[in-house]
């Protein structure tokens, strides 16, 4: 006898139906994530996409077998997740509705993989979606859903959107194929959050943010600048051109402004004012490095005394709540979906964001949507990732309604690459004059290459310095190197400071207050630090001196802005640019790369100013060319790139065609192996909570709290106490050095031996071994 009334998840509470349990009903499901999904995907004029594809999402669940599995799961019976498929009929179903087998292939993947992750259209040269829902009545249960649900789908609406969609593309001179796989995973995001908050109960609130009170915070905030300098003069005037460029028409703009011209607040000013005029939903700020994030994070509260928690949201962590979304999975509440006006991120969550496959990460890119994206520092993209990154910019700004603002002193050529990001016209939202950069003029540059030094000669170097009484930062480009000149640096007489990514961000802080307390004039002590590449960009510091290895120019401009940073000493001070010896960059080979045109560049401006445009715009023409067939994101350096699986996927579609004898006329991505082969830095890394400040405390919370609301609020605040690791040195900290333990499955926890909190953050082994003997 067939249900009559159909379920899609018990009561969360744990109550059956007989003692009064909120069940929620099939059919209202259904329909409220359609309507949720419509709304969300209107964002990218693809509302009835999102439709059809929320109606038909849970369509195996109008079978007995789930309705089955769900009162077994009730009562106390042992089932497994996944037991009784329902995704896989809605996809069948859409499949057999509509003709074009594109929108068949956007469509379905999407139904078919909303619990995990978008799958490749060919698979052994087989259509993958055939593979999948080609299974017997007894495993689907195919006939018996559709018999109590077959809702009518307009492909001609559908077929609508996608011309306009593709025309769109063509006009803008953008690859529709790669834009129809953004589009799939814009449909997909909006699908999988508009099924997790209504499964969840959650109020969407679509309220605008009150941008003119926040215009107001920062307006009053900048009152506290003086005009009583140059420089400070200058600042000024780039600020209020960056608020001028905020009534402009949305587009994608360049912020091109030398170290210490203010860019952070100037930025923030333009960002501000552009989503009051064009009526946004937030403010999406992309860094590429934690010390970054932490200060701009901490520039953001000042500004805005976000006490609540409510205004930003920072996302910095390698903590990634686990993958189960079904029923009353309390996880589902606990996953982030970027919805706060503010969003702090990193390069590193942005790209693996949108260049995922799963529903986990895949989920907020919906909200990427009718937002100011600030990518900060822009010269630091990884050179692997500029096509993908120029077009996943051309996306949100042509499809989602959104402004991208790419800053940085040193602006790469992005709109020379062979796809290129389209600048809008005029696309400087600053004119500075040559008497202003002037201003700017604080540093010379020595070179120092010519012979290599070893550490003890580095520290030579920073000895002669400190003897003349110059607060010094040397910038090395590994940790092992960084160790070793300031383990040399012992001896010198001055207070010092270490500064790496074993630290985590709370640590970092501490040690940057202190820093810069100890660079202020009225609290000035003599300092040393030794420090990786995370203090160079970005961070507000002013040495006497600076030592940098030899790196790529962009590098090299970065750390000269940590010198005489507000011209402090009119007289130009010294960034002496040194060549470490021995130095091993096998595993950073863009350091390396960006080196070795450092070198050409030097030989052959050996009277210029290696600061000019003329030599900085010299570099990125040999670097970009030479590095110009990496930009596609070469997989282990076969023909495979990542741009190529997600556009025509040439191995996939050549295969289909040998096994079929026909063409491949769908969409040919490979969603799952491009995500596979995608990592922005080499080698997954994997966040470790460390014993440092509140951590314990706050883990102890979490462990006895079972509000999944509070559990979320402890795991954002535990996010400044975790350090990234690569998967091998886990393993050992783990199986070896037994150094960490699984917390309720969520985040790894390290031994407080293993973490000093005095000076070098997290250690590889025990600090206390010899004691334990």
């Amino acid at each position: 006898m067939a249900c009559k009334i159909y379920y899609a998840h018990s009561d969360p509470n744990g109550k059956l139906l007989e003692e009064g349990g909120h069940w929620q009903l099939l059919k209202d499901h259904l329909l409220e994530t359609a309507k949720l999904a419509k709304e969300f995907a209107s964002a990218f004029d693809a509302g009835d996409w999102g439709y059809i594809a929320g109606l038909l999402h849970d369509l195996g669940k109008y079978t007995r077998a789930f309705q089955d599995y769900l009162k077994r799961s009730m009562v106390g019976e042992r089932v497994t997740r996944g037991e009784v498929i329902h995704a896989l009929q809605g996809a069948k179903f859409a499949n057999e509705a509509i003709n074009d087998s594109v929108i068949t292939d956007i469509i379905c993947n999407i139904i078919a993989t909303h619990h995990g992750g978008l799958f490749d259209s060919i698979t052994d040269g087989q259509r993958t979606l055939i593979r999948k829902t080609d299974k017997s009545e007894n495993k689907l249960h195919y006939e018996e859903a559709r018999k109590e649900f077959n809702p009518s789908i307009n492909e001609a609406e559908l077929k609508t959107e996608i011309l306009n969609f593709c025309n769109t593309s063509q006009s803008k001179d953008l690859n529709p194929l790669f834009m129809l796989h953004f589009l799939t995973k814009a449909i997909y995001s909006c699908v999988v959050d508009a099924d997790r908050c209504n499964s969840a109960g959650l109020e969407i609130n679509d309220t605008r943010p009150d941008w003119a009170k926040l215009i107001q915070q920062l307006d009053a905030y900048l009152t506290i600048f003086t005009e009583d300098s140059d420089i400070n003069r200058v600042r000024k005037s780039i600020s209020e051109q960056c608020q001028e460029g905020g009534s402009w028409q949305q587009g994608i703009y360049t912020l091109s402004v030398p170290t210490g011209g203010g860019k952070t607040l100037s930025s923030l000013r333009f960002a501000l004012a552009h989503a009051q005029k064009h009526n946004l939903k937030r403010i999406i700020y992309v860094i590429p490095y934690l010390s970054i994030l932490d200060q701009t994070a901490s520039k953001m509260h000042d500004v805005f005394g976000d006490n609540s928690g409510e205004l930003i949201l920072e996302h910095h962590s390698n903590i990634e709540l686990p993958d189960n979304d079904d029923n009353e999975d309390k996880y589902r509440l606990l996953t982030s979906r970027w919805d706060s006006p503010v969003v702090l991120t990193t390069m590193v969550q942005f790209l693996e964001t949108v260049y995922s496959n799963r529903a986990s990460k895949l989920r907020k890119f919906h909200n990427m949507s009718e937002a100011v994206l600030i990518f900060d520092e822009i010269q630091a993209l990884p050179i692997k990732c500029v096509h993908l990154f120029n077009e996943v910019a051309n996306f949100l700004h042509t499809f989602s309604k959104s402004t991208i603002l790419l800053c940085t002193a040193t602006q790469p050529h992005l709109h020379k690459t062979e796809r290129p990001v389209r600048l809008s016209e005029n696309p400087d939202i600053v004119n500075i004059t040559s008497d202003e950069l002037k201003v700017f003029e604080r540093v010379c540059i020595e070179d120092k290459t010519q012979v290599a030094m070893d550490h003890e000669q580095i520290a030579e170097l920073v000895k002669k310095q400190i003897e003349q009484g110059k607060n010094t930062l040397v910038i090395l480009n590994t940790k092992g190197d960084a160790r070793q000149v300031y383990e040399q640096c012992k001896g010198v007489e001055c207070e010092k400071i270490f500064l790496t990514t074993d630290l985590c961000p709370a640590h970092r802080l501490s040690i940057l207050k202190r820093l810069r307390d100890n660079l202020k004039t009225e609290t000035r002590k003599l300092t040393l630090c030794v420090s990786t590449q995370l203090i160079e960009a970005g961070v507000d510091v002013s040495f006497d001196c600076v030592i940098r290895a030899q790196a790529g120019m962009d590098s090299i401009i970065q750390a000269a802005g940590r010198c005489n940073r507000n011209r402090e000493n009119a007289t130009p001070q010294s960034v002496f640019v040194v060549n470490v010896k021995d130095e091993k960059l096998t595993y950073l080979p863009e350091i390396k790369d960006g080196k070795a045109i450092t070198t050409r560049v030097f030989h052959e401006n050996q009277d210029s100013n290696l600061l000019s445009e003329k030599v900085i715009d010299q570099f990125y023409k040999y670097y970009f060319y030479d590095q110009k067939k990496k930009m596609d994101y070469s997989i282990n350096g076969g023909p495979s790139t990542v741009y190529s699986l997600l556009n025509d996927n040439p191995l996939g579609t050549a295969a289909y065609q040998n096994r079929n004898n026909e063409n491949y006329t769908g969409l040919p991505c490979a969603f799952q192996t491009a995500a596979e082969a995608f990592s922005v830095i080499d080698g997954a890394q994997i966040g470790v909570v460390v014993p440092y400040g509140d951590a314990l405390k706050l883990i102890n919370k979490f462990e006895n709290n079972y509000s999944p609301k509070e559990r979320l609020r402890i795991l954002k605040q535990l996010q400044k106490y975790t350090v990234s690791v690569y998967s091998d040195v886990l393993g050992k900290l783990e199986y070896i050095e037994r150094a960490v333990e699984r917390i309720d499955n969520t985040f790894y926890l390290l031994s407080p031996d293993y973490y000093d909190a005095e000076e070098y953050g997290l250690r590889r082994e025990a600090m206390f071994s010899l004691l334990n003997i």
